[in-house]
């Protein structure tokens, strides 16, 4: 009887346990997604930033006619992935209007200013000021539960190389295809680990640049 009972206490015990590492890896799982999403926010209000700036708009009204995001419709791709969440063109559209159905290469058009305002239009749901105020209330809401991202983020750090964020990259910036530039791309454990640098630690209330990630990740060092 004494065995059975200590049988059972230990499996009480084991269920108890097992269901409350559960419960932490939910939780933990759970911040840490919400803090990928201050990447999609910070794309998204790059993009609506690169977007008034390339039309030069004002008031909701585009006033550059000849902008070079005109020359091909593929670019608008990159807008309506980081604002809207989804492409304008699917991948086998994108390679239609760039080579032709057949294969064949079609010259790139301009497209016509009514073109243009329809896709705005369609893209236009917020100033860059809105996106930014959107973005920094998000992060102070998750700076509110301080102390348990860190420790969440401190878990998977533990696990170094295992971590499966450690096997997962993405783009840290807006991609402009006009732009000369290409954004860095980093592991989600890196981006985990900026976050908690730059934004926990340092009261920051956005991420900082490429340039400032680049050191960081580089030397563990900060530059002004």
């Amino acid at each position: 009887m004494k065995k059975m009972i200590i049988v059972f206490c230990l499996f009480l015990f084991l269920f108890v346990f097992s269901y409350s590492q559960t419960g932490v890896d939910s939780s933990c799982r759970q911040n840490i997604e919400n803090i990928f999403k201050v990447r999609d926010l910070k794309l998204k209000y790059e993009a609506i930033q690169s977007l008034y700036e390339v039309l030069d708009v004002e008031d909701s009204v585009i006033k550059n006619n000849y902008t070079g995001l005109h020359i091909a419709k593929r670019n608008w791709n990159q807008y309506f992935e980081a604002i809207k969440g989804f492409p304008l063109y699917s991948e086998e559209q994108e390679d239609s209007i760039s080579s032709g159905v057949h294969g064949e290469i079609v010259p790139v058009k301009w497209l016509s200013d009514e073109e243009v305002n329809s896709y705005f239009k369609q893209i236009n749901y917020c100033t860059p000021a809105e996106a930014r105020k959107e973005y920094e209330d998000f992060v102070r809401n998750i700076k509110l539960e301080k102390e348990k991202c860190l420790k969440c983020i401190e878990a998977e750090h533990d696990k170094d190389d295992e971590s499966e964020y450690a096997k997962e990259s993405f783009s840290y910036s807006f991609y402009d295809s006009m732009s000369p530039f290409a954004p860095i791309t980093i592991t989600k454990l890196d981006f985990l680990k900026v976050f908690k640098e730059f934004v926990i630690n340092s009261h920051r209330e956005i991420l900082p640049d490429d340039v400032h990630v680049i050191f960081f990740l580089k030397c563990n060092c900060k530059i002004l």
